[in-house]
Formats: structure tokens, sequence, C-alpha cells
């Protein structure tokens, strides 16, 4: 850390707030993410156990939910390999999918 507020660590370098606060936002993405990934599996064991199919859609509309967009935020935030825009947008539509999904296995007659 330098004087002026910089954190460097051979070519990376990072300002903005302190060290405390991002790195408790690195933990808690960490943890929400083995979370929503728990979630999932427990779905699909779910599925597994009753051979129903509603519960396999289910915890795939789930995981569109939760854990495929903090995938692709992570990723795509972190590799430049999009525009903000079009991360944005992906991840809107990831969440369509994902909710799309789940009202199918709800309202299906």
């Amino acid at each position: 850390m330098t004087g002026n507020g910089v954190l460097a660590a051979g070519n990376v370098t990072a300002t903005g707030g302190s060290t405390a606060v991002t790195l408790l936002a690195i933990l808690l993405f960490g943890v929400s993410l083995v979370l929503a990934v728990l979630v999932t599996y427990h779905f699909v064991q779910g599925y597994r156990r009753t051979g129903r199919r509603p519960m396999l859609w289910l915890a795939v509309g789930l995981f569109l939910l939760t854990a495929a967009p903090m995938f692709v935020r992570f990723v795509a935030g972190n590799a430049d390999v999009m525009t903000g825009d079009a991360r944005r947008l992906l991840v809107a539509l990831i969440e369509l999918c994902g909710l799309l999904t789940v009202l199918c296995v709800v309202y299906d007659p």
C-alpha cells in the first residue's frame, strides 16, 4: 500500500476504498456463490431422489437466477472480454431465462 491509497502488486493496481471493505466484499461474494451452488445442488439431489422432471427444471432455473449471473459478472468483469453494457445485457438475459424457467415449473399444469 502506498501513501496515496493505491494498492499495488506487480502490474496490478487498485485504487479506491479501504482494504478491509474490499476483502469483506470479496468474502461475501464468495459466500453468496457457494450458497447459490449448494441450493442448486440440493435441488438436483431432490431430482435424483424422486426422478421428477420439474425438480430438475427448478434447479436449472435457480442456477440461472443465482450462480450463473455471479459467474458471468466475475469472469467478464475481470477479463476484458466484453463491454460493461454487453455484460449487463448478458446477465439480464440469463436472469430472465432463469425466471421464465421457474415460472414454467410453477405454472405447468
